[in-house]
């Protein structure tokens, strides 16, 4: 680039290395340093060795007629400023071309610079004074549309798009005393507008004239020192390159001179301003800056501290009274903020001249941040009021191309995080358009990138929504730009129903990048319902006040006995509600004998908010085969029951859906699957659902009877021999009654034989949520007979045949459940 190198590091990232000033240009394909040292061309022009805008300088001639002194190049087209009269043939030194008594007692000076060039007419005495009473200036070329002038007298030319393609500052002389120590001209004068006019050519396209006429009297003081020099410039309009300061009651435009001030002098407060290419910077981490400024003056050499700031844009007319915006750097700390500071002095008589260094880590990730393609620097005295600090740096106008403000920036792109997903196939959503996934082991997904090539490290973390700290996580490495990193959440880590977030942190090492939240709820049935987030306990339709259900399995219908029912009675209003085989939402036919109702459970299965409501049919008929028994969830929603997502029928050896196979075991006669229910949520906030079928054959027992029991992707039946509480013997009726709690649930065999030979005596198994390998932990079986427990068993007592269970934690002990056994057959 013009003004900026950048090298790759062996470790990773890259260095730029930034001039204010431009240092190079493109030329024939190739990138070319500027070199302003003039020489004679073989067609007897002068030119620069190397000049981005290919300036040429006339050489000497004769004749009275106006032409090109000196031009440049525009948009592809000549502009110039032109002379009329003769000119000796110039004699040149380095990037100077002085034409000696181009008028009387005055040398004309023309110097190349950065981007155009600079004119100077050195009136050598007081008896050339009358040579420059008025001097005019051609300013040509056919790119030129119009030409404006300010109120300070600074000429702006445009094209015929009214974009600005040069301009002419204030034009300014001034003699030859110079102020004790800043070597700044004393007597300076510029020449304003009422002394500064131009006529327009008759051919306006061609250019126009600028009418100089310097203040004559103000030459012929008798304080002028001779020589005295008259300065116009002309060079194309700004691009990335610009610097000038401001003095305190200071009405000249410093954009032109070749230094910049910071401090106090002359009992006046002084400032630079320096604009930065930084392009190349946007969206990048700035890990080390040094910025450096050449001082060849400064009060004293002891250190004295200055400081840098962002700043917004100055330009040509930037005066004191009209700075530019100064930005505070670390919004974060009370009170305006620098950049940098730094108590660097060079350019002292004892100390000498030299590079003055400031860190500029913070201002350039400032600009990094806010996108900034040009960077306004402010510098300026940590203490505006002490002239001790005063000094002077060499600005962008020096002709000596490597002693201009400078800076080395040492950066990194940050990782890139360009797509998310969670799989099954979903976008990156958050709120209530977070997907629901028919899985509790989802695998997430990052592609990521790095602009530096770099391999990234891909960290994954998952979270409970609201909650304070993940569930899990896991770290991918090696990640090439471009590439999908993947993880799958482990078995176990999520809930049926759970809403969940997600978020990667993507790392090359030096930089991180972390993405926002990603969410998606869990379902291994259904998905959960939007509407049902402030429901109550028991509450179907998501009011947040709890209703009230109850069965009637001998409800009759259309005449029919025993085809059953369930009302529903809303919290809220008090309207009941039935709800039956063939009501909306609910699947099946009305029949005789059905029982409907016979068993219910109300629990949230898909964790939404809204209750759903299990119920059991035990006697109802799957296909031909009579009273095998059935049961199903209907979920609930803002609508109420029946009016969210579809009935799951759960019967056995039915589908449950993706993830969750078939409900084990066959249809049979009289298995009676159904005949209790019980359901709710475990202590870690997992819904389960257990259904008993006392009727079920277990080989040869007939009515042994087992339980199924669900609960995420869990989907097993037991008896007792499986479980280990004893054989499968006839008419146990294992699961004939169910009771639960989020640590434990009850399991009634109320025909069970004891040891002893009583016969129908029953008894109540409980077990815990938490498995041992593939079954519920068994925690203890008891009948009238155990331990704690009063009375004798006797046959026909039916100890179980009905069963209830609370949670129970007297104070200092862990969970446990309280159990309610009845014993019907008891006399």
């Amino acid at each position: 680039m013009e003004t900026t190198q950048v090298w790759a590091l062996p470790e990773g990232g890259f260095q730029a290395e930034i001039s204010a000033a431009q240092q190079r240009f493109r030329q024939n394909g190739d990138w070319v340093d500027i070199d302003l040292t003039l020489h004679r061309r073989s067609d007897g022009t002068i030119a620069a060795m190397a000049h981005p805008n290919d300036l040429r300088i006339t050489a000497a001639r004769s004749g009275a007629e106006q032409a090109d002194l000196a031009s440049f190049l525009v948009d592809g087209e000549r502009l110039g400023m032109s002379w009329a009269g003769a000119l000796p043939e110039p004699t040149l030194d380095g990037p100077r071309a002085t034409y000696a008594e181009a008028l009387p007692g005055v040398d004309l000076v023309v110097e190349a610079t950065q981007t155009g060039f600079e004119q100077f007419l050195i009136v050598k005495s007081r008896e050339a004074v009358a040579a420059v009473q008025q001097i005019r200036l051609g300013i040509t070329g056919v790119g030129i549309a119009s030409q404006t002038l300010d109120s300070q007298g600074a000429l702006t030319l445009r094209n015929r798009s009214g974009h600005e393609i040069a301009r002419v500052p204030t034009p300014e002389m001034w003699d030859s005393s110079h102020q004790a120590g800043d070597g700044r001209p004393q007597r300076t004068r510029q020449i304003p507008p009422s002394m500064a006019a131009r006529s327009v050519r008759a051919d306006a396209s061609a250019g126009s004239d600028l009418v100089l006429t310097p203040d004559i009297a103000w030459m012929l003081d008798p304080q002028t020192v001779f020589p005295v020099v008259i300065d116009p410039v002309l060079s194309p309009a700004p691009s990335v390159t610009f610097d000038t300061y401001v003095w305190e009651q200071d009405t000249s435009a410093n954009s032109t001179n070749n230094d910049l001030w910071l401090g106090l002098i002359s009992g006046k407060r002084s400032r630079s301003f320096v604009h930065w290419s930084t392009a190349a910077l946007v969206g990048k981490q700035i890990t080390a800056s040094t910025v450096s400024f050449y001082s060849f003056w400064s009060q004293v050499c002891d250190p004295k501290s200055w400081e840098i700031w962002p700043t917004g844009p100055a330009s040509e007319s930037t005066l004191w009274d009209s700075q530019p915006a100064w930005y505070d750097a670390d919004p974060t700390t009370p009170g305006d903020q620098p950049a940098a500071t730094s108590t660097e002095t060079i350019g002292g008589t004892p100390c000498g001249d030299g590079w003055s260094t400031i860190d500029g880590v913070r201002f350039f990730q400032y600009a990094a941040d806010h996108a900034w393609t040009i960077a306004p620097m402010g510098l300026r005295a940590t203490n505006e009021y002490d002239s001790d600090v005063f000094r002077q740096y060499r600005s962008i106008n020096n002709t000596a191309t490597s002693i201009h403000p400078k800076a080395v920036v040492t950066y990194n792109s940050y990782p890139k995080i360009s797509s998310r997903a969670t799989n099954p196939a979903t976008v990156c959503v958050t709120g209530t358009g977070r997907p629901a996934i028919q899985t509790m082991t989802p695998t997430l997904s990052a592609t990521v990138g790095d602009d530096d090539g770099s391999t990234t490290s891909v960290a994954f973390e998952w979270w409970a929504v609201g909650a304070s700290a993940p569930i899990g996580s896991a770290t991918v490495t090696g990640i090439a730009s471009g590439a999908t990193a993947s993880v799958t959440v482990p078995k176990g880590q999520l809930d049926q129903g759970g809403r969940y977030q997600w978020r990667v942190t993507v790392s090359d090492g030096m930089a991180n990048t972390v993405a926002a939240w990603c969410e998606f709820a869990t379902y291994v049935t259904v998905p959960p319902v939007d509407g049902c987030e402030r429901g109550a306990a028991g509450d179907f339709n998501g009011d947040g006040v709890r209703d009230t259900v109850v069965g009637d399995p001998k409800a009759m219908y259309n005449g029919q006995y025993n085809v059953g029912a369930v009302y529903i009675v809303d919290g809220a209003s008090g309207a009941v509600t039935p709800l039956r085989q063939g009501s909306a939402g609910v699947p099946d036919t009305p029949e005789a004998e059905d029982g409907f109702g016979a068993s219910v459970a109300v629990f949230d299965a898909n964790r939404d908010g809204c209750a759903d409501l299990a119920i059991g049919s035990p006697f109802e008929d799957v296909g031909a085969v009579v009273d095998a028994g059935s049961a199903m969830i209907v979920y609930g929603a803002p609508g109420g029951l029946g009016t969210g997502p579809a009935t799951l029928l759960v019967a056995q050896g039915a589908s449950l859906g993706e993830g969750r196979g078939a409900t084990p075991d066959t249809p049979e006669a009289y298995d009676w699957f159904g005949h209790a229910i019980t359901a709710g949520l475990t202590a870690q906030g997992e819904p389960y659902l257990i259904i008993g079928a006392p009727g079920e054959d277990v080989g040869t027992a007939v009515d042994a009877g087992i339980v199924h029991y669900l609960r995420g992707t869990i989907n097993i039946a037991f008896d007792q021999a499986t479980v280990g509480v004893g054989a499968a013997e006839l008419d146990d009726r294992t699961g004939f009654a169910l009771a639960s709690t989020p640590d434990a649930f009850a399991v009634a065999q109320p025909g069970e034989k004891l040891g002893d030979g009583t016969e129908f005596a029953g008894s109540v198994c409980v077990f815990s949520h938490v498995f041992t390998g593939s079954l519920p932990t068994v925690q203890r079986c008891v009948s009238q007979d155990a331990t704690g427990v009063s009375d004798t068993a006797e046959s026909g007592d039916l100890f179980g045949m009905s069963v209830a269970m609370v949670p129970y934690r007297p104070a200092g002990t862990a969970a446990g459940s309280l159990l309610v056994v009845g014993a019907p057959g008891e006399d």
